[in-house]
């Protein structure tokens, strides 16, 4: 190539390589509107997860509190409460407490 003909390719090259960066840019902000959505629908899902967890802790503290089972097993189960003087027999043999 001539001189010349470098000299007629420079304003279509300088141009090429403007109208390029130009596109760069914007895909570059169209990706980062992109993340940046992406980022708030997680951050919305995690958040409801979150809620439903702790719902469902307080739910088990709820249903596990100690006079709940009690009373349940009392009505439901027919198991009596333990008196005074009652022999508690675990599982192991020979292992026996008297209350």
């Amino acid at each position: 190539m001539s001189r010349h003909q470098v000299g007629a390719l420079r304003p279509f090259l300088s141009v090429l390589i403007i109208i390029s960066t130009l596109f760069f840019l914007v895909f570059l902000k169209m990706e980062v509107r992109r993340i940046g959505y992406s980022v708030l629908v997680e951050t919305r899902q995690y958040k409801a997860l979150r809620d439903e967890y702790r719902h469902q802790v307080m739910t088990y503290a709820q249903m596990t509190q100690p006079d709940r089972v009690r009373n349940f097993a009392v009505s439901q189960l027919t198991l009596s409460e333990a008196r005074n003087g009652q022999i508690i027999q675990l599982s192991a043999p020979g292992l026996v407490f008297i209350q």
